[in-house]
């Protein structure tokens, strides 16, 4: 059940950064001409579009400005990525849109899509230069390539980097690749600091530790109860408890009645378990 998150709401953080970059300064005065606009050179020819795609998944008009504007390039790769899942098209277009102008944007797109095909080598040099050109959104997704590669020390060392730079998201992370090296306190110690900031899917992973790694089937069910209601339905907490971990009804019974009753649960489910149903 452990898993690790992939953090997608990086990629709508860059998307809203292309409309800010997309606007240039017109300086006009009064006694001076108005500037006519500079238009950008690709070096790489533009990608082709489908003519079923064109105005369903990608505006024609940003087919027509992408011939010299990257943030149109930049766009239409995103929804290769995003609505088409395409994600070799997409890379084209990200390398098209650098072709006129590199961005920070295009880089964490490109690591993000270099991940969704596996390719964590490419995912990683796209995540450092991303880093190089000032992202501080790409320190969790080259943190994320390092695991998926299974580099979870490397993963640890640009998660905390990310947390440091206030993304709440990296705790839950830091568990997940601290548990992958065996040092489970640190584990619980990040599950429970991602807890803390509302995130649902640290209850699952923590009640995985204490079941797998722990050995604390109470812990295990405590944490499993707490979010019942909330993403996670009673049927499925409960059978996940009972069929999956082999939990006792009596020791799920003990585990409700912490999460209940201690204060180290932010959240708790108070409604009836029904556990002999």
């Amino acid at each position: 059940m452990n898993s690790v998150k992939i953090v997608i709401n990086i990629l709508i953080i860059a998307i809203i950064s292309l409309n800010l970059t997309a606007c240039e300064d017109n300086k006009s005065s009064n006694n001076k001409k108005e500037e006519k606009e500079v238009k950008i050179t690709p070096s790489l020819s533009m990608p082709n579009v489908k003519d079923e795609y064109i105005n369903k998944y990608i505006k024609l008009s940003q087919l027509y400005a992408a011939k010299t504007d990257p943030s149109a390039a930049t766009k239409i790769g995103y929804a290769y990525s995003e609505e088409l899942k395409d994600y070799d098209k997409a890379i084209k277009w990200y390398k098209y849109s650098n072709s006129m102008k590199p961005t920070e944007v295009n880089s964490n797109y490109m690591c993000y899509a270099y991940q969704m095909k596996k390719n964590y080598d490419e995912a990683i040099n796209w995540c450092k230069n991303a880093i190089d050109l000032g992202s501080k959104e790409a320190l969790l997704l080259l943190g994320n390539a390092y695991a998926d590669s299974k580099n979870y020390e490397e993963s640890i060392k640009w998660i905390k980097k990310a947390y440091e730079n206030n993304n709440p998201d990296a705790a839950i992370n830091l568990g997940y690749s601290y548990s992958k090296i065996g040092d489970y306190k640190n584990a619980e110690k990040w599950y429970k600091i991602a807890i803390k900031n509302d995130d649902f899917e640290a209850y699952k992973n923590l009640s995985t530790l204490y079941n797998e790694k722990l050995k604390d089937d109470v812990k295990a069910s405590a944490y499993a109860i707490a979010v019942i209601d909330t993403k996670y339905t009673k049927s499925s907490v409960l059978r996940v408890l009972k069929d999956d971990m082999k939990i006792p009804n009596n020791i799920i019974q003990k585990g409700y009645e912490l999460q209940l009753n201690s204060d180290e649960f932010p959240i708790k489910y108070k409604g009836k378990l029904d556990l002999d149903e």
